[in-house]
Formats: C-alpha cells, structure tokens, sequence
C-alpha cells in the first residue's frame, strides 16, 4: 500500500493491483479508466515519482468517456504511463 494525498488534502491509501518485485514494476489492470482513477493515477505520479507505474488495458483504444477523442493510449502517453493491451509483457516480468 502506498499513500497518496488528494485534493481534499486527507491521505489515502493505494494499492496496486500487481506489483512485480523482480523489476520494481506497478501495474494497473483496467478495463474501465474513470476519471476518479485517472485523477488517483495522476497524483500518484505527482507525490511518488520514483515508482514505475504502468497500466494494463483490456481495449487501450477505448475513449477516456463517451464523445471524447482521447483514447487510454492517448491519456497513458500524455501523463507518462507506459502502457499494454491485454496481458503483462513478458520484458516487463524479466527486464522492466
């Protein structure tokens, strides 16, 4: 778990849904990215910056909400997230 302090400025805690001690990677699995999370993901990378969070995505084609043009990938690349679809790659396990 790791804590991180939202806009109303309590701390709260987060939890990874993977972490892969072998490379010190985070991963986020998702197959729907709402905004709670986006805003959650953002902050994290705001207040811990040392850690290499990444994300998993069942469609990165997916739009971030109905009418948006901004897909996952879109939102991923914009915030410095690196991404996959699908499945864990297998060079983030053994190299990172």
């Amino acid at each position: 778990k790791i804590k991180v302090e939202w806009e109303d400025l309590a701390y709260r805690t987060y939890t990874p849904d993977f972490y892969l001690p072998q490379t010190g990677i985070y991963v986020e699995a998702k197959g729907h990215l709402d905004k709670g999370d986006r805003v959650k993901m953002q902050l994290m990378k705001q207040q811990h910056p040392d850690l290499d969070i990444r994300f998993v995505f069942l469609r990165a084609s997916n739009k971030i909400y109905k009418g948006s043009k901004t897909t996952y990938a879109d939102w991923a690349n914009r915030y410095g997230f690196p991404w996959a679809e699908g499945s864990i790659p297998q060079d983030w396990i053994t190299n990172g």
